[in-house]
């Protein structure tokens, strides 16, 4: 319903309605809690299992953490906090405008590392910008990294053809056991769902579009032709995070196998998994049919 009105509104309109949308649940957060500083959310991380030269991976929501006193930029400085200098953060850093596909179709599109904006929240935007941050050159999917392994996980995506799989920074979280996190969100969004996808793509025939996309990437000496596989179209309107039935099946999944670790971060609660312990899961769900797709009560 939503981008179906969208079609409708003009941006300029559109944008304006959503500043102030956003003023007003600021104003209605700020009323109902207290601020909370960058010292809870330092304790509130570690009590939740966030250590010190810890690999995490963070997808997260500003507005479910509540009101934190110095907004993003100190839920970003927390995070350094816990993980130390010696620990690596990990953010999306996804550059999509509709969908992958329409952003892959629209005109001649070019993604600039350097300045594009993230458009999956203001912590990943205020994360991206600071110091010492390296950030994967993926048109629709960048990740962005900062610390011990920052270099190490960002410094190729596409080169082997793979959004999510061998050679991406996704599979080299993965190869070091990082802990997946959702800072303030369910687990309807996490992206590495789509790594069991890309490491086993004869499970998923048809996730992707037949032909890939063209699009181009601006260097600092230049700009580089890539090729990118797109999710068809089909499977992205019926996955987990479309369907509240999928992503509650998952949840008490995760919760039943022991994987997860949960705790309140703010006003949210807040969870962390270990990456190989949501391909494991992601496994054995798929030896019972089961995939973000599908559950049993939901075959189609």
């Amino acid at each position: 319903m939503k981008s179906a009105i969208r079609r409708f509104v003009p941006a300029r309109i559109w944008k304006a309605a959503r500043k102030i949308k956003r003023g007003l649940e600021l104003r209605k957060i700020k009323a109902e809690s207290p601020p909370i500083p960058k010292d809870q959310l330092v304790r509130d991380l570690r009590a939740l299992g966030i250590a010190e030269g810890d690999v995490v991976y963070v997808q997260s929501s500003l507005r479910s953490l509540g009101f934190v006193e110095g907004g993003p930029d100190a839920v970003v400085d927390a995070l350094m906090e816990a993980v130390g200098p010696g620990g690596t953060l990990a953010f999306p850093t996804f550059t999509i405008k509709g969908g992958m596909k329409e952003t892959l179709e629209s005109g001649d599109y070019i993604f600039d590392p350097r300045n594009a904006p993230s458009t999956v929240g203001a912590i990943t935007n205020a994360f991206r910008l600071r110091p010492g941050v390296f950030r994967s050159h993926h048109p629709t999917h960048s990740v962005a990294a900062w610390g011990r392994l920052a270099r190490t996980l960002t410094e190729s995506h596409l080169e082997q053809g793979s959004n999510f799989g061998v050679g991406t920074p996704f599979a080299r979280m993965l190869d070091h056991n990082g802990k997946i996190m959702g800072l303030g969100i369910n687990y309807a969004s996490i992206t590495f769902y789509h790594v069991y996808e890309d490491l086993n793509p004869d499970k998923f025939p048809g996730v992707y579009f037949p032909q890939a996309y063209a699009a181009r990437i601006k260097l600092e000496n230049g700009y580089k032709e890539v090729l990118v596989r797109c999710h068809a179209s089909e499977f992205h309107r019926r996955r987990i995070d479309k369907n509240p039935e999928i992503e509650s099946y998952f949840a008490s999944y995760f919760e039943s196998e022991g994987v997860t670790h949960l705790g309140r971060v703010g006003n949210s609660t807040s969870w962390w998994l270990y990456a190989k312990d949501v391909i494991a899961c992601l496994d054995k769900l798929y030896s019972r049919g089961i995939t973000i797709y599908r559950t049993p009560n939901l075959k189609e």
